[in-house]
């Protein structure tokens, strides 16, 4: 059964995007006052997640001076990237 409710509110504050255009149309939807930005579980799965996710987080340090990434992933690939930052 669907709820109407939870549709409309779907409706509402769901943002379309195509590979192209997500990172973009992300940042301009998050406040510009925010200090923490959460990118959920929802973002794992497919190479196009991933990649929304990596330009959506670029967008983030360079256009909103984020500095600090933290994220969750395997103990490899973590350290690999923590050692390329350093």
């Amino acid at each position: 059964m669907h709820d109407p409710k939870a549709i409309e509110t779907l409706r509402r504050h769901v943002i379309p995007v195509d590979l192209e255009s997500a990172a973009p149309r992300l940042l301009e939807a998050i406040d510009p006052d925010v200090s923490l930005v959460l990118i959920g579980e929802a973002t794992h799965g497919t190479l196009e997640f991933y990649r929304i996710r990596a330009d959506l987080t670029r967008a983030l340090i360079r256009q909103r001076g984020f500095n600090v990434v933290a994220v969750e992933a395997d103990r490899p690939d973590a350290y690999r990237a923590n050692q390329w930052v350093r």
